[in-house]
């Protein structure tokens, strides 16, 4: 009887034995430690080379950036602020501050063009309406964005910038070629799409308006095509 319970406690301290493991000062638990140590060290320059490639096409820095403006994209908090959302975007950018859509509405409501100026001119820049977007406003567009640093916002229409045929408005940040990247307040991210889809946009209710800003110390005005 009791060689049997002998057995018994036998088996199961080798059962406890594999569950627990080499007990830490055995030499098989210091050869596990040290293949474990090994591995790691060899995995470590794999991951530190695939960081390397991460940040090598990470679209925040300058040269292969898609937003070299350094502008937050946010997202519109109801079906109708698409224009709201874009202003405080801008307005974000060009002055330092943390502006919301419902920002711009408790202060401004629709009154875009007047929220740019009232909240930019302090900072040295006034907000002007091109028109119509088309062919001849894109000299202006380029120069606003890829070289004084100043977004731009647009009003379009259409299946690809407005599903519901209501007209959106977004806003431009950088132009390459026919390519152009713009902050989408729909999603709340940077998009892309062509000029000749833009030029072609069927019309905003309230026209395919053009805002830019203008610094005070940077003459423009020769760019703008006389209306």
């Amino acid at each position: 009887m009791l060689e049997g319970i002998d057995r018994i406690e036998g088996r199961i301290k080798q059962i406890e034995s594999r569950i627990q493991g080499p007990p830490p000062d055995s030499a098989y638990f210091q050869h596990l430690m040290s293949q474990s140590e090994k591995s790691l060290k060899n995995k470590k320059p794999a991951q530190d080379a695939a960081s390397m490639k991460l940040n090598q096409y990470n679209p925040q820095q300058w040269g292969g950036s898609t937003n070299p403006l350094n502008l937050t994209p946010l997202a519109q908090n109801n079906s109708v602020s698409c224009g709201q959302t874009s202003v405080a975007m801008c307005i974000n950018t060009l002055t330092g501050q943390n502006l919301k859509d419902y920002d711009i509405d408790a202060k401004y409501g629709f009154e875009l063009m007047r929220a740019l100026n009232t909240e930019c001119q302090p900072h040295g820049i006034t907000w002007s309406d091109a028109g119509n977007i088309g062919a001849d406003k894109w000299p202006l567009i380029e120069q606003k964005v890829n070289q004084e640093q100043t977004p731009v916002i647009v009003a379009l229409n259409g299946p690809e910038f407005s599903v519901s045929g209501m007209g959106h408005i977004v806003t431009i940040i950088k132009v390459d070629g026919d390519k152009v990247t713009y902050a989408d307040p729909a999603t709340g991210t940077t998009r892309t799409t062509t000029k000749a889809n833009m030029n072609n946009a069927p019309s905003h209710p309230d026209g395919n308006f053009v805002f830019y800003g203008t610094r005070q110390d940077t003459a423009t005005n020769a760019l703008l095509p006389n209306t």
